[in-house]
Formats: structure tokens, C-alpha cells, sequence
């Protein structure tokens, strides 16, 4: 009996798919290095790379003469334009940072068949352009599915397409190819041996790649939506105060104010200290401070709000399926709970940490949340409103409570606990 083919793709989205990118990698003059032995290695292969913007897994493919089908975040196919196409280019659906045994039986399936499949080991796309931490089950997957590993490494998609921003901006940008691992050294080496290659052939630092390039990026809306990565200030502490205009961004309760030059580095507009001058460095330095406020918050057993989204509009779904709009709610975060005060409603809704399985940002920084096996997505009130916060706030809050089953391996704790 023939077997049931998995994530069959439409032939005509994969074309027009292909002629857009096609354009857009000669319009951009994206450059490909792609060696003789990844250009001629058949199907089929496991795809990695570091991840930045939304158009990565299309750039990346298209460039390859085989097709590969992506594993992308479920969240991200749930209705509209997103779905219509995604479904149609045999995308794998996998919930974000959450166990998903169905996602590896789905890769094996779709390997068997013959066809390519794209991983993305640090799960998310990065905010500051800097390779995250990545999770070490790739390496187990490597194991079961013995084929070749192919890695593709994205330099300068910061400056071109960053994940903080909403549209691409005009500067150079390459993809480096390799055949990182035979199917006959996948078999030979151990799990830590192939983990430690992936690591080694995707870790990239755009910052430091920057400092020796200098590209410059060909655009006057340089800081725009930069808040959803930059959500503390540095001055004063304050969250998610940043207000950006064309190329400089301000804090709406201190002043303290940043141009972003046209090779992506920061410098005050005004007078006073410049605290970071690169995005890196803020990036890393905030999530080091949260952690450690969250954590100072939850050893008091502080009964004060933390932090909230004020006005934020609330989908819920049962499934994967599309999301209906139920309401406008403040959402508030306590060290033991988050409320969700929809307006109109007397009652708040209560979410307890042990139920809430997972917490993330998502396309145009929405906030994705699995409650009880069911979907939320909250939309801030303004643009600009950070979902990431949650996320490493309640990671943090995760880790303090023991249940590390649930922490994204991106969520650094140093010494916080």
C-alpha cells in the first residue's frame, strides 16, 4: 500500500515563491557563497542556520537547487496570508518552546520521503544579531536521521532585515554555505561532537562582523520599532518607555535620547552619557537586569505589580486553528500570576505559573501564550509595546520555581537563582 505523502507542497506558490526571491536576491544583490559540494549534494539533507529576520528560511531556500520544507513555530500559521502560503510550502509546525514530539516524527517523515527539511537551532530568531544559545536536542536529531548536515550562516541580516523591525532596509548581505557533517561522519561522531560543530559553524556576532565591514544601511527609518528589542532604559530603569522616530529613539520619562548612525551604532542626540553603542551590548546587559529584578521580586515575595500592557487586544483559540478576538484587557504580571483585566468584565482571569506552559513574542512581536493547552495572543495598544520582556520575565520566574522543563534555551540566568 503506497504511503500517504506528508506536507505536500503546491507546485505554483513554490514558483511564485521562488521568482520573489529570485528578484529580491538581484534587486538587494544578496550574495550566496555556495560550494561545488552543497550545489551537487542530493536529497535528502538536513538544512541549519542561524536566524535574524522573517524572510531567513526564503532567502536560505532559494538559493539552493533542491527545495526544503522549514519547521517554523505554529503560532506563525494560524490564519491569514501566513497560513495560505506556509501550509502550501509544506511548512512544519512545531509549538514554541515546548516538548513536541510530533514535530520530530513529522521531520522523519517528510526525510524519508526524500525531501529536505530547514531547522533553525536557536528556535527563534535573535534580536541583536548575535548567534543565541542553541538547544542541544539538534545534535540528538542529527543522530536519528543520518543524512548530510548543511549549515547556512546569514551575515549582515541585522543591518538588512532585524527581527525588532517591520521593514527590510537596503545594505549588503551574504549567505555562507557548507556541508558541515556526511551522512558517514553523522554516524561515526557522538551527539556532543556533532552538537559542538553545529556551534561552532552558526555562531556569529554581527556587531563585531560590523566593526570590520561597515555597511552601511540605506534607510532613514533606522531606530523604528527598535522598543520591541530595547524595552528598559538605562538611565532610568524605566520599562518600555522608548518612543523612535525615523533614525533616534527617546525615553518618554527621562529624555535620554540615541541616533542610530548609518552603519547601525548608537550616539546621543544630546548631551550626557552613552550607556551602549551597539544594540548587543544593551540587549545583553537588560536581560541580565531583569533577571535579576525579577528574581530580587520573587525572593521578597513582592506583592507589587511588576510591570503591565495596558489596552492590549486578546485572541483565543481551542486549536490550531484561527484565533477570535475576545476582548481588550490590562495584562499585569505578579511574581505569582498574571491578570488579565479585560474591560467590561468584572471577573479578571487569572493565570497561575505551574498551568502557564509556554510565553513568547512572536511575527510583529505579538505575545503568544499556551495556557491550559490553549492558545492567547495579546497585541499591545501601541506599536512598539515589548513582548519580550514577558518572555525572560517569566522565565525567570520559571527558574525560581524549579519547573526548568519550560525554559527557553535562548534565556540566560547567570547567577540568578
Amino acid at each position: 500500500m503506497k504511503q500517504k505523502r506528508v506536507y505536500r507542497t503546491r507546485y505554483y506558490i513554490r514558483f511564485l515563491t521562488f521568482m520573489v526571491f529570485h528578484i529580491v536576491g538581484f534587486l538587494y544583490r544578496i550574495k550566496r557563497n555556495l560550494p561545488k559540494e552543497v550545489k551537487k549534494l542530493k536529497s535528502p539533507y538536513l538544512l541549519l542556520s542561524n536566524h535574524v529576520g522573517h524572510w531567513d528560511p526564503f532567502i536560505i531556500g532559494n538559493f539552493l537547487p533542491r527545495f526544503t520544507r522549514f519547521v517554523a513555530s505554529d503560532a506563525s500559521m494560524r490564519g491569514g496570508v501566513n497560513k495560505f502560503f506556509l501550509t502550501r510550502l509544506g511548512t512544519i509546525p512545531k509549538k514554541k518552546n515546548m516538548r513536541d514530539t510530533k514535530v520530530i516524527r513529522d521531520i522523519i517523515a517528510v526525510i524519508e520521503q526524500g525531501n529536505n527539511v530547514g531547522i533553525f537551532p536557536e528556535a527563534v530568531r535573535n534580536w541583536a544579531g548575535s548567534t543565541m544559545n542553541m538547544d542541544s536536542s539538534t545534535a540528538r536529531l542529527v543522530k536519528m536521521l543520518e543524512v548530510p548536515v548543511v549549515v547556512a550562516v546569514l551575515k549582515g541580516m541585522n543591518l538588512f532585515n532585524p527581527r525588532w523591525a517591520r521593514k527590510v532596509r537596503r545594505t549588503k548581505l551574504e549567505v555562507e554555505y557548507k556541508l558541515l557533517l556526511t551522512s558517514e561522519q553523522v554516524k561515526t561522531l557522538t551527539e556532543d561532537e556533532i552538537f559542538e560543530k553545529i556551534v561552532n559553524s552558526l555562531s556569529h556576532d554581527e556587531v563585531d562582523y560590523q566593526c570590520q565591514q561597515m555597511k552601511k544601511i540605506h534607510s532613514n527609518r533606522r531606530a523604528e520599532h527598535i522598543s520591541y528589542a530595547l524595552y528598559i532604559c538605562p538611565e532610568c530603569k524605566t520599562v518600555d518607555s522608548f518612543r523612535a522616530q525615523g533614525n533616534n529613539f527617546k525615553c518618554n520619562q527621562c529624555n535620554y535620547d540615541i541616533h542610530i548612525d548609518d552603519y547601525g551604532f548608537f550616539d546621543r542626540v544630546s548631551n550626557g552619557e552613552l550607556h551602549f553603542d551597539n544594540i548587543r551590548d544593551w540587549y545583553n546587559w537588560e536581560g541580565s537586569w531583569l533577571v535579576e529584578h525579577i528574581s530580587k521580586k520573587f525572593e521578597e515575595q513582592s506583592k507589587e505589580l511588576i510591570f503591565e500592557d495596558i489596552n492590549s487586544k486578546i485572541y483565543h483559540t481551542t486549536s490550531r486553528g484561527d484565533l477570535d478576538f475576545i476582548g481588550i484587557a490590562d495584562i499585569r504580571l505578579y511574581v505569582d500570576r498574571i491578570e488579565l483585566d479585560f474591560k467590561g468584565k468584572e471577573e479578571l482571569m487569572i493565570m497561575n505559573f505551574e498551568d502557564l506552559q509556554t510565553i513568547s513574542p512572536q511575527i510583529n512581536d505579538r505575545l503568544e501564550i499556551y495556557y491550559k493547552n490553549e492558545a492567547y495572543r495579546a497585541i499591545g495598544e501601541r506599536e512598539g509595546v515589548s513582548a519580550l520582556k514577558w518572555e525572560i520575565a517569566v522565565n525567570t520566574i520559571w527558574n525560581r520555581l524549579g519547573q526548568t522543563s519550560k525554559l527557553a534555551p535562548y534565556v540566560s540566568f547567570h547567577n540568578s537563582k
